[in-house]
């Protein structure tokens, strides 16, 4: 059998593969007599069918179970030969498959990429530093009121901040688009939930009012068919509702489940969370700038097919239409998630090379501990643990994430790490900016 093995790409490689014509002869030969020893055929006796004749009736079929058998132990043989180890199923592409002739084909498949990881000492950590305040925990008290926001009608023009209830129609050069229509829609106004000319034009109007408008889509606006062109909308005030926050009493408190000390106990329990919160906030900052700068100093090829599996596994995850195969949605899914699959699958290997070198394991102690502080977020820690350890695949998981947070604690001890001061918020919500102003109604 002669092997030879071409380098297709830094990762791709096709393994052509000859076996000689004897071998797959001999092949077909020894199951068709086992075949005539099987088969019934009219006139003669059970299993002494004349060899010609078996062949003749069942020659085409037994040649291709004989071809693909043959592919499949040789493939296997010229694999181990070679030493190479195929991500996912090669692509088999047949040569010649003429009787007489030695059978040849090639086999298209990835190899895992090999590497040697490097750079840890110039990656660069800003620790973040901050601590809980008794601001902190006003501001969280009032998240917590407008949660619990009551809405009470109102016969007065809508301002900033109020809740209208809508119905609206809009058009395109007289024609009706996806989304432009709308029944007892609430939206409050100032929050972003619309786009905000279409939200101005509501502030002023009250209840029973009726508006009419053009409204230009933003050229990035996420449905591209609309995106750039102007709508005419008609839009109807069918309510106007005013938000009142309830009062930050032992009654709120209670609702919360606090049955010791009032509003005091209440911001104790918030501080505890937010303090814990602040420390895994902490901790998550940290960690993105570790992996960041190990993908920085490590650019590796990928494979496909890993990223392939990767991308299918977030769509599933975030119920895009899997079942949607043309081009167009095609397109959209490796639009919406190549990027992070192909950083998730960067990061996999890395570690795992990592791992693998500096022979880290996951510490059982620290996935016991893992386990059960997540446990006791939950009413029933004990049933919580016991589906962990009779649920392997979770577990594993659970490994995987302690296995992530000893690599990151590896790299820290080699990277170049600074403190700078924070706060809170900014840890918590990075990307969040500060609220504009909500205009208040006057009280006159």
């Amino acid at each position: 059998m002669q092997v030879s093995v071409e380098a297709l790409s830094d990762l791709e490689r096709r393994v052509t593969v000859q076996v000689p014509a004897d071998r797959l002869a001999k092949e077909i030969q020894d199951r068709l007599f086992s075949l005539s020893r099987q088969v019934k055929m009219d006139g003669f006796r059970p299993g002494k069918a004349p060899l010609k004749l078996v062949k003749r009736m069942y020659g085409e079929r037994v040649r291709y179970e004989a071809v693909t058998e043959l592919m499949e132990h040789s493939l296997r043989e010229a694999l181990a030969q070679e030493k190479l180890n195929p991500l996912g199923g090669p692509k088999i592409e047949p040569k010649h498959l003429e009787e007489g002739q030695d059978l040849e084909y090639a086999a298209v498949f990835e190899v895992m990429p090999e590497f040697d990881p490097t750079g840890f000492e110039g990656i660069q950590v800003e620790r973040p530093v901050a601590e809980v305040t008794e601001q902190d925990v006003d501001g969280m008290i009032e998240t917590l009121r407008q949660q619990r926001t009551v809405w009470n009608a109102v016969d007065c023009p809508a301002v900033a901040g109020d809740r209208v209830c809508i119905d609206f129609d809009g058009a395109i050069d007289g024609q009706n688009f996806a989304g432009g229509k709308g029944e007892k829609v609430n939206v409050i106004l100032g929050k972003g939930a619309m786009l905000k000319d279409f939200e101005d034009r509501l502030v002023g109007l009250g209840a029973g009012a009726q508006t009419e408008f053009d409204l230009r889509f933003p050229d990035d606006y996420h449905a591209g068919d609309i995106a750039g062109k102007t709508a005419r909308f008609v839009v109807n005030i069918r309510t106007v509702e005013e938000p009142v926050l309830p009062e930050v009493d032992e009654t709120f408190a209670e609702s919360f489940d606090v049955k010791e000390d009032g509003i005091a106990g209440l911001r104790q329990s918030l501080r505890e969370n937010m303090e814990r919160e602040l420390r895994d906030g902490i901790k998550a900052a940290v960690k993105r700038q570790v992996m960041q700068g190990l993908l920085d100093a490590n650019q590796i090829p990928l494979p496909k097919v890993l990223i392939g599996v990767e991308i299918e596994q977030l769509a599933r995850q975030l119920r895009f239409p899997l079942d949607r195969k043309d081009e167009k949605t095609q397109q959209l899914k490796a639009h919406l998630f190549e990027p992070e699959a192909r950083r998730r699958v960067a990061l996999g290997l890395l570690i795992s090379r990592l791992a693998a070198a500096q022979e880290i394991k996951a510490d059982e102690r620290r996935v016991r501990d893992y386990l059960e502080t997540m446990a006791s977020t939950y009413q029933e820690p004990a049933e919580v643990l016991r589906w962990y350890e009779q649920t392997p695949q979770a577990l594993d998981n659970v490994r995987a994430l302690v296995l992530e947070d000893q690599i990151v604690d590896w790299l820290l001890e080699r990277a170049r790490v600074t403190e700078k001061a924070s706060t809170f918020a900014a840890i918590m919500a990075p990307e969040k900016q500060p609220p504009e102003p909500v205009e208040q109604r006057s009280s006159e």
